[in-house]
């Protein structure tokens, strides 16, 4: 689905993610986007989708985090004007892109 333009940069997720929702509608739990926006992990509901340089920032520090990582996540931020968006791969740190029907994980976030 095109949304028109997201952003890549830190801080952008959030925004991307409101966007997503936006024009996708219901029901969430369908779209990463709607998924993590549905969490709710420590009673919070502030969670969204990080954008490409948001995953890449929590690559760089998964071992500081802690917890168990899927090898592929979804980002946030579409690439181009069509059904993609980037991915980013926790096992080898490189950023790829993703058909949209495709399936990889969902990692939500908080504000950092």
């Amino acid at each position: 689905m095109t949304i028109g333009e997201t952003g890549t940069a830190l801080g952008t997720g959030f925004a991307n993610t409101n966007r997503i929702i936006a024009l996708q509608g219901a029901p969430a739990a369908n779209y990463a986007a709607g998924l993590a926006r549905a969490y709710n992990g420590g009673g919070y509901t502030d969670w969204y989708l990080p954008s490409k340089d948001e995953l890449y920032k929590l690559y760089l520090n998964q071992v500081a985090i802690g917890g168990s990582w899927l090898t592929y996540y979804w980002s946030s931020s579409e690439y181009g004007a069509g059904a993609y968006a980037w991915v980013q791969n926790f096992g080898s740190g490189g950023q790829s892109i993703g058909y949209e029907l495709l399936t990889f994980g969902v990692r939500a976030v908080r504000s950092f």
